[in-house]
């Protein structure tokens, strides 16, 4: 019998993989493959994440922070552009989903709404895109260094209603710090985004 835990789960995806592996040929596409696994178990690896699985070339992987499974989806996106800048003949889109709850671990393996969800949200994510269920963005706050923006909500096949989703805001590495610096200048009385 499985025990319950309250974890982040997360799962990714990467768009276009098959077309870009059919034109690299099985040498070159291997290559490539690996070098995406190694980035994504480093990103893993600093934000204190554990691989629960790949599927594919996706990953589903865990975390007991919120804040850490957030910063390694935008990590994850930040390595694939990286690549992509160096590589555009080899361009490929990273989408990420992201949910937070209680599920439950049998055999290593973990079952329930929340890893339903966060498949689901990353399946309906673009390339370069990061969605997060509503939790998520209510557990971090607003003291967070990522800013999660509210969109209308998604149906996800097999969840009962629309479910309320966020976009995580990302930006390139050299970008990154102008960002974090801005909100600290704000007046008490400016608006604030979501955190």
């Amino acid at each position: 019998m499985g025990v319950t835990k309250t974890v982040t789960t997360l799962f990714t995806d990467v768009v276009g993989s098959t077309e870009l592996m059919a034109r690299l040929g099985p040498v070159e596409a291997e290559a490539r493959r690996a070098w995406h696994f190694s980035n994504i178990r480093g990103a893993l690896a600093v934000h204190r994440g554990t691989e629960v699985k790949t599927l594919g070339d996706g990953f589903m992987a865990t975390f007991d922070s919120t804040a850490d499974a957030v910063g390694c989806a935008v990590t994850m996106q930040r390595a694939v552009d990286r690549e992509n800048e160096k590589r555009p003949e080899q361009s490929i889109g990273l989408r990420v989903g992201l949910s937070t709850g209680e599920v439950t671990v049998e055999e290593g393996d973990y079952f329930g709404i929340p890893v339903v969800t966060a498949s689901r949200l990353c399946a309906a994510a673009e390339g370069g895109q990061i969605l997060a269920s509503e939790v998520v963005r209510m557990l971090l706050g607003e003291g967070g260094i990522h800013r999660l923006e509210p969109l209308a909500p998604i149906e996800l096949k097999g969840l009962p209603g629309p479910t309320a989703v966020c976009r995580v805001d990302w930006d390139a590495e050299e970008n990154f710090a102008l960002r974090v610096a801005l909100p600290q200048r704000r007046s008490s009385t400016s608006p604030k985004t979501c955190a």
